[in-house]
């Protein structure tokens, strides 16, 4: 039975028309004027939290969000509006993981003569995101894992895989080894479509979720444990065979932070 309460309640935070100012393009020193730089942005984030306690400690902290943009780029020096656009997006995207769907437009009025406008648009719809994917089973695992990847092929691109290793189950003792390993994947689905897919997936393989027993043999289970370099599986630590993934399959990441 679905979990009304984990239905995620989509929120869009817009800032429009943002005015700095900053160099861009080439730079004649003796002539050199800062130029008005026009920023407008817009993100989507999982505002359940939010909303239901009230508490700017479960949102996305846009006020601390713009500063950071103001500083990156109020009287800096650039040769391209794309740069600019880009390092707009970047410090959006990393700045939480629940951000997702993400649009950036940086304006450059009166650049080319006759015109009135220049602008460089991004969206996250034309980009890929990264996220690893842990799957598992105990049920038929060989046959589950690769029906699962069959579907999971169909979300994006899987760019890297682990082997899959037999473990022991940690919460309920009572019930067979299990069979778990870990994809990354390269995909244009958001944290959120990407997760409902997985469910989707699990579902459609046979797994039944115990009320009495969360931790039962399943035909599979599959979870998103990284997204664009964010730990968003909160319980990785329980589990050191996916802290192994995590390092195998994206290193960079700080598992400590």
């Amino acid at each position: 039975m679905m979990n009304f309460n984990a239905i995620p309640k989509l929120s869009i935070i817009e800032v429009e028309k943002l005015r700095l100012r900053a160099f861009i393009g080439f730079i004649d020193w003796e002539k050199v004027n800062l130029q008005d730089v026009v920023i407008s942005y817009s993100f989507k984030y999982n505002a359940a939290l939010a909303t239901k306690n009230d508490d700017v400690n479960f949102a996305v902290n846009y006020k601390v969000l713009n500063k950071k943009i103001i500083a990156l780029i109020d009287n800096k020096t650039f040769n391209l509006i794309e740069h600019v656009a880009e390092i707009i997006f970047e410090t959006i995207q990393t700045f939480s993981a629940a951000i997702q769907e993400i649009e950036v437009k940086v304006e450059k009025p009166y650049a080319l003569r006759f015109a009135d406008n220049v602008m460089v648009k991004i969206s996250s719809n034309d980009r890929y995101n990264t996220a690893i994917i842990a799957l598992g089973s105990n049920i038929n695992a060989d046959e589950n894992i690769s029906k699962a990847l069959s579907f999971i092929q169909q979300l994006g691109m899987i760019v890297q895989r682990t082997k899959f290793i037999k473990t022991k189950p940690l919460k309920y003792e009572q019930q067979p080894d299990y069979l778990n390993g870990a994809i990354l994947l390269m995909t244009k689905k958001t944290v959120t479509a990407l997760n409902f897919e997985l469910k989707q997936i699990e579902t459609i393989l046979g797994r039944v979720r115990d009320k009495e027993n969360k931790n039962a043999p399943r035909e599979i289970d599959l979870d998103v444990t990284t997204y664009n370099g964010f730990i968003v599986d909160k319980d990785f630590h329980e589990l050191p065979f996916l802290i192994d993934f995590i390092k195998e399959l994206q290193p960079q990441i700080n598992i400590d932070a």
